[in-house]
């Protein structure tokens, strides 16, 4: 009997949380993947990656700064080295910095030094991923050939889908994501318990989401 009410709940909690993931939630995002693209591309014009004085840093910085210009300075955190963090998700290692971070939406700069591949995850969300430096490959299970993206394209991950993935060296993005953001936060913290045991790693990454999170719920009335 508890099984049943248990099963009765998660049904119904999940039933509820699909509506309002077409209807209510969306009244709350303020970014939008088609203006972050544009963006993001107005800012690689700018950055020649032959040039011999190209940094991938810069080009990190300018973006940021382009969105906090757009978006305004209360929803776009600043560009800090002491706030990237590692991200090990679905068998695959990362770097990430927290632009933005609410309820309903969160704006990442994600990326990989050495090269990374997993598992995409399968998600409560829409995800975009526009290319910044490097490349992405990506594929579904039925794909005999890898989706590629490059500086300047957007690799959009439907909400309940799932892909292999890998990034080379020095790739870096711009990450969207728009759905029911806690419920994506499993994701990126259960490597720690199975695998890589670093809890400094997932209490920063924790410290700093719900810091942002807070703070654009409270400062910002920004679900």
């Amino acid at each position: 009997m508890r099984l049943l009410t248990v099963l009765v709940f998660l049904a119904t909690t999940g039933y509820i949380l699909k509506q309002l993931f077409t209807t209510w939630l969306p009244k709350h995002f303020i970014f939008d993947p088609v203006t972050l693209n544009q963006i993001c591309n107005s800012v690689l014009v700018k950055h020649d990656p032959s040039s011999e004085h190209f940094h991938t840093e810069a080009l990190l910085r300018d973006v940021r700064d382009a969105l906090a210009a757009h978006y305004g300075e209360e929803y776009i955190n600043k560009y800090s080295n002491e706030e990237w963090v590692f991200n090990n998700a679905g068998g695959a290692m990362g770097q990430m910095i927290i632009l933005h971070a609410s309820i309903s939406e969160y704006v990442i700069l994600f990326g990989t030094a050495v090269g990374t591949e997993g598992h995409s995850g399968v998600h409560f969300a829409n995800d975009y991923f526009t290319i910044l430096h490097g490349e992405q490959k990506a594929a579904l299970p039925h794909a005999t050939m890898p989706e590629i993206y490059t500086p300047g394209m957007t690799h959009h991950l439907p909400m309940g889908y799932a892909k292999q993935y890998s990034m080379t060296s020095g790739s870096f993005a711009l990450e969207l994501a728009q759905g029911w953001i806690p419920c994506m936060l499993p994701f990126g913290f259960l490597d720690t318990f199975s695998s890589t045991l670093d809890l400094y790693t997932l209490w920063r990454t924790s410290y700093l989401t719900a810091r942002d999170m807070i703070k654009n719920i409270v400062q910002n009335h920004k679900f």
